[in-house]
């Protein structure tokens, strides 16, 4: 789940608590609005899965990994045929939790503490990122699990404005959801009346023109990314060197101001990209300084036209820092019928073109992957002639990046931990493919173990402040299990 959908995920979330607090007690005895709404995304996700009759794993992973599940393929299959999901009622009835969200919308006595302030239009866009962001990650997305998503959120719009006219929730639906082709804009609708939400996530800069030696300085304090360092800083050097020859009347080289990242998952590619763009504000090159990160779901839209508008809306966003375009090579499947990503690459060489003076462009993904990716447009061969590629962590530096995650958490390694450590990073680092996720992996890794460690402690009974902070071999042990049996 990407920063941007974990964010309204959890505002949503939040107004579900807020909900039982207030209400949900003097409805329901069964379950609480919060497991509804966790239940209903469930539900329509695993609706999103079965559009094109099969169950991936990447789908599968998703629902688990997000919404806290076990599902495997044969209990996801049973599920499905006890449920009404995959029946042509499904779309008929609301979601369970809807009806407590409207109530709750309508209730003046409660303060909405939330930054999206509209309940309404939260719970709407709860479902919508969450379902863009769950077909992003599919490796094999079909034309109809998009019309699927389209159809779920016409659903939700019209129950809300039924509710809102007669303060019923109408539970049938008659067929006046249209199946919406990706191909055809939406009937009576202009391209100035499309609500298009961004989706991505916006880092500001946190530093001023004169904060260069700072920025070098946490660049450098990077655990491992030698060979990324070197070509960084190879770049600053060469462009305080064009700045002063500029001040002599000199010549000045051209500076490639785009690039290309490639590496696996957990790399530090984003931080990289955003400690970049400071640093180019700090020499006088981009005037802001932040950084705007999307993927294929905060550039492409689901109908014709809109595409153009996201980019054009994304790009405005960026302008005077940096746009960072992670997985990049999901805009270039060409297997997708009626698909918009080469559209949104057109858009895009464009409006970098249109914005050169004060926007810097980052894509990333997999070596292989963009390299193909950059074939699809000349304007981008000629745009991105920089490639930096940042390699997985050693072994010594997964175990100084989970001691980094231990000290920002309040956790350490006792001495027989640091060893036992050493010796199973060692191991595993040498059967990682490229899905491993690297740093991403060693945080989930620290989960692991703090849960194993809560666990442990409240059967030994032993609560003190050094038993609270330690991480013992004991609560590492299961990470490594798991992967062992899984190899």
């Amino acid at each position: 789940m990407d920063s941007e959908t974990k964010t309204i995920y959890e505002s949503a979330l939040e107004i579900a608590d807020k909900i039982d607090r207030h209400i949900a007690k003097q409805h329901t005895t069964l379950e609480t609005v919060h497991e509804m709404l966790r239940m209903d995304l469930r539900n329509f996700l695993i609706f999103l899965t079965i559009a094109d009759h099969v169950i991936e794993k990447d789908e599968l992973r998703y629902i688990n990994k997000s919404l806290g599940y076990t599902f495997d393929q044969e209990t996801l299959r049973n599920f499905i045929a006890k449920s009404d999901i995959a029946r042509d009622n499904f779309l008929n009835d609301p979601p369970a939790s809807l009806q407590y969200f409207l109530d709750y919308a309508k209730d003046e006595f409660i303060v909405h503490e939330s930054k999206y302030y509209d309940i309404n239009k939260l719970y709407i866009l709860t479902f919508q990122t969450m379902g863009e962001d769950f077909l992003a990650t599919c490796r094999h997305m079909d034309l109809t699990e998009v019309n699927q998503l389209t159809r779920y959120r016409f659903m939700l719009e019209s129950k809300i404005r039924t509710y809102s006219k007669s303060g019923k929730m109408s539970t049938s639906q008659p067929d006046s959801i249209p199946f919406v082709s990706r191909n055809k804009q939406k009937e009576n609708e202009s391209e100035s009346e499309v609500d298009i939400p961004f989706i991505g996530t916006v880092t500001e800069a946190s530093a001023t023109k004169d904060d260069l030696d700072s920025l070098l300085k946490q660049l450098n304090d990077l655990i491992g990314l030698d060979s990324v360092k070197e070509e960084v800083t190879d770049l600053i050097n060469l462009l305080k060197i064009v700045e002063l020859r500029q001040r002599n009347g000199l010549k000045a080289p051209s500076v490639t101001k785009h690039f290309v990242f490639t590496g696996n998952p957990g790399t530090g590619k984003t931080t990289v990209a955003r400690l970049l763009s400071q640093i180019y504000c700090s020499l006088g090159i981009l005037s802001k300084g932040h950084l705007v990160e999307v993927d294929r779901s905060g550039l492409v839209a689901a109908y014709m036209g809109q595409t153009a508008i996201k980019v054009k809306e994304v790009v405005d966003r960026a302008k005077g820092g940096v746009l960072f375009i992670d997985e990049a090579y999901a805009l270039a499947n060409e297997s997708r019928e009626g698909d918009f990503g080469q559209e949104a690459i057109d858009t895009l060489v464009k409006a970098m073109e249109d914005n050169r003076d004060d926007l810097i462009v980052i894509v990333a993904g997999y070596p292989k992957e963009m390299d193909t990716f950059i074939q699809t447009n000349p304007g981008l061969k000629s745009r991105f002639q920089k490639t930096i590629f940042f390699p997985d962590y050693n072994a010594e530096d997964l175990f100084r990046i989970f001691e980094k995650f231990c000290k920002e958490s309040d956790y350490m390694l006792s001495d027989e931990s640091c060893i036992y450590l050493k010796e199973k990073l060692a191991d595993f680092s040498q059967h990682t493919d490229r899905y491993f996720g690297n740093a991403r992996t060693i945080r989930n890794f620290l989960n692991i173990a703090i849960s194993e460690q809560a666990n442990r402690l409240l059967t030994e009974n032993t609560t003190s402040k050094e038993d609270l902070v330690t991480l013992q071999p004991i609560d590492l042990a299961t990470i490594f299990e798991n992967k062992e049996e899984n190899a």
